[in-house]
């Protein structure tokens, strides 16, 4: 069954990632162009609801999927376990919250302005489940028997990257919320704050594990060096733990900082 696809299907693969890419930073350009076709760019850019940042943070988020997969880092993930890590943060972190805060307000909007599509959306990005999501994708995919069995079978190797960004795209959503209003996070004012806490043990305990392990967990990148590599690889998984931690620190300063009195 492993051998079912062979590595020829990585160069197909490539190609369609490419053009997901590519169809995602058109569709981002068309929906500024209708917005300045109906006459609403100027207004929205005067009142502060588009920006010069969200079109840098959106081609920034697009730039992080193609380093993760198109970039010579895809052929470094074949031989170096901690290079594969990189890839993982890129896909689940770094590219899905770039690609909500690039997208202003107003075009979020118009995309969900169906209210079936918008249920739909409400619904599966639940904070349950996009945590959900991003626990079983970080744990299930780092089961040495799963992880070697992507390593081998390319189809499957493409299934793990892409559930590691949708599930990214799934525990961002509600944080970000690129509707700014539309999907509320609970009616508890801190519930992001602590839900980025919550986030932040479940790569740390990864993390520390892979690092403190004295043997070869994965014998695909066994060889000189290995050992070594894949502690630095549990090291990255920490590092992104610490990012939550980051992330929820700014989160709570910024909602519970006490306003400045008038002089």
């Amino acid at each position: 069954m492993i051998a079912i696809f062979s590595r020829p299907l990585s160069s197909s693969l490539n190609q369609l990632v490419g053009l997901m890419i590519l169809g995602g930073g058109l569709l981002y350009a068309y929906s500024f162009y209708d917005l300045y076709q109906h006459g609403a760019l100027g207004s929205l850019w005067r009142r502060g609801l588009i920006r010069g940042y969200h079109i840098f943070l959106f081609v920034a988020g697009l730039v992080a999927l193609a380093i993760a997969l198109l970039s010579p880092l895809d052929g470094k993930a074949d031989s170096r376990f901690s290079a594969h890590m990189v890839q993982h943060v890129l896909l689940a972190m770094v590219a899905p919250a770039l690609l909500f805060l690039g997208t202003p307000s107003p075009v979020a909007r118009a995309a969900l302005i169906r209210p079936r599509l918008r249920a739909v959306v409400d619904r599966l990005t639940d904070p349950l489940i996009g945590f959900t999501a991003f626990f079983l994708s970080l744990y299930v995919w780092h089961v040495p028997a799963v992880y070697e069995l992507a390593l081998h079978n390319e189809f499957v190797h493409a299934l793990q990257h892409a559930s590691f960004f949708y599930a990214g795209l799934l525990f961002w959503w509600r944080i970000i919320d690129p509707t700014h209003g539309w999907f509320s996070f609970w009616d508890w004012p801190p519930a992001k704050w602590v839900y980025l806490l919550v986030a932040a043990p479940a790569s740390y305990v990864l993390g520390t594990f892979l690092w403190g392990s004295s043997q070869i967990l994965y014998p695909y990148y066994s060889g000189s060096g290995a050992l070594a590599d894949q502690r630095l690889g549990g090291s990255i998984i920490w590092i992104q733990g610490w990012m939550f931690l980051m992330i929820s620190m700014l989160i709570f300063f910024r909602a519970y900082h006490p306003e400045q009195e008038p002089a």
